[in-house]
């Protein structure tokens, strides 16, 4: 169960945002060195599969968001063994609070009928235990690239930015993240919200064949 952070947070779904001071950004233009640069990778899936965790992008699925094809991380059903249960972590550096900030972000998954895939995405105050932070959870919409938006409020100290894909395995397939990009929102305009779907954690009772790629 998802404990409450006792802090102000809002999370907002939007196509646009204000400019401020960059914080992080990251294109994922080689995964192989996000961990020298304080990016975190766990994954728990339960049991491991053959992939070690989020990996580069593979433009024979999809192409990049921007810049070249294979530009964008990936998490997929390979994270968990077969008909295992798919908890696949990855956390940003650490960033400064102390102006609030804002991040944006783009997903989206292929388009295998029969499949989809779900990520949890959400803030913590430096822990890499996702149970921690707030959280939305969004089906990762197939064909296109999304963008999503998190406002987090001013506040003392540095935090990080998690996303988790976690599922069964046999309902998963191949979900993407690029064009990652946190601001602090020091005398910047909050973002208009949209509409967001948000999913309930009921999936341990799917199982679908899986269709190899």
């Amino acid at each position: 169960m998802i404990k409450t952070l006792l802090i102000a947070l809002s999370f907002l779904s939007t196509m646009g945002f204000a400019q401020a001071g960059i914080l992080l950004q990251e294109d994922f233009n080689d995964v192989s060195a996000l961990p020298g640069q304080g990016w975190v990778f766990d994954n728990q899936s339960i049991p491991p599969g053959p992939a070690p965790g989020w990996v580069q992008g593979n433009p024979d699925v999809f192409e990049a968001q921007s810049g070249p094809p294979n530009s964008y991380i990936v998490s997929d059903f390979n994270a968990a063994a077969e008909g295992g249960l798919i908890d696949n972590r990855l956390f940003t550096p650490l960033f400064s609070l102390e102006n609030g900030a804002v991040a944006t972000f783009y997903l989206r998954s292929a388009n295998t009928p029969g499949f989809g895939d779900i990520v949890i995405y959400g803030y913590t105050e430096g822990s890499t235990e996702p149970m921690d932070f707030i959280a939305e959870m969004v089906a990762t919409p197939p064909n296109e690239w999304t963008l999503y938006t998190i406002t987090i409020g001013a506040r003392a100290g540095n935090g990080r930015l998690g996303f988790v894909h976690r599922q069964p395995q046999l309902t998963s397939d191949y979900v993407g993240l690029d064009t990652l990009l946190i601001q602090s929102v020091e005398d910047a305009e909050v973002p208009e919200p949209a509409s967001l779907l948000i999913f309930g954690l009921g999936l341990a009772g799917l199982s679908l064949a899986r269709r190899r790629r």
